[in-house]
């Protein structure tokens, strides 16, 4: 298998791997195999194919997140750190307080969380939808999967306890508004069953820092993060390149060709 010029040289730039380390590929679906690397210059690099890695089942809880598009670059952090908390879906939003974005923008965000996959070791990537507005996305938003808003205002509950209340579900969709959060006429379109307006707290945060707290929350009490001690990924010194690329102790890789129908 052959790795793309930007994949070479982080391959042999930034990883320092050299022909014989062994690195682990996967395709952004969640397949994952082992190769060991037959080539590596800043220019081109190729790998022979060794084992493929056992599929890991789908998440407890499959996230969307709606986030309203904020001012500047917060987008692209949103979409990176987003990937690395294990959101199944983006989706962009245009909202009343909303700053509207050219839909060229989507080629970044995917890139950006291609990147994001590969720093965190995750073998998929979330689906990011095109850009939408607000009221179109609630009119479309499938019935049975609890939407959560961030509010701050008075009469929200804190999301610790809307978690809490959601426990076993295993779909949820989080709404985040942008600069200034969502207007008092959209908040009044969200008072309906199914939905529910959940506060972070007595801080005023930024769009992109209430994002990610939310998602960090969301995923503790009712994701991955609440179903597992320790798995041995996530704060090892797994490191990954395009498709994903880490090293291995080749002593532990078997020999053989890989199955033809698998290549």
């Amino acid at each position: 298998m052959k790795f793309a010029p930007a994949q070479a040289r982080q391959i042999t730039q930034v990883l320092r791997l050299r022909p014989g380390d062994t690195v682990a590929v996967f395709d952004g679906t969640g397949r994952e195999i082992v190769a060991a690397l037959a080539t590596a210059t800043p220019r081109q690099a190729s790998a022979r194919i060794l084992r493929e890695v056992p599929r890991v089942g789908p998440p407890a809880l499959s996230v969307t997140l709606a986030q309203v598009i904020p001012r500047g670059s917060a987008m692209d952090l949103i979409v990176g750190k987003a990937t690395e908390l294990g959101v199944s879906r983006i989706v962009p939003l245009e909202a009343e307080r909303s700053v509207r974005r050219a839909t060229a923008r989507g080629p970044r965000w995917r890139r950006i969380a291609q990147e994001a996959a590969e720093q965190c070791g995750r073998p998929d990537l979330p689906e990011l939808a095109p850009i939408a507005s607000l009221e179109a996305y609630l009119c479309g938003h499938p019935e049975g999967v609890p939407l959560v808003a961030c509010d701050p205002s008075e009469g929200s509950r804190p999301l610790v306890s809307v978690c809490q209340d959601l426990h076993g579900v295993t779909a949820l969709t989080l709404l985040v508004g942008g600069e200034g959060g969502l207007s008092p006429d959209e908040i009044e379109r969200l008072r309906s069953p199914g939905v529910h307006l959940a506060s972070l707290g007595p801080r005023l945060l930024r769009a992109e820092t209430a994002a990610l707290a939310a998602l960090a929350v969301i995923q503790a009490i009712l994701g991955d993060g609440a179903l597992r001690e320790t798995t041995g990924q996530g704060h090892g010194p797994r490191q990954v390149v395009a498709a994903a690329a880490q090293r291995e102790d080749p002593r532990r890789l078997p020999e053989g060709p890989w199955p033809a129908s698998s290549s």
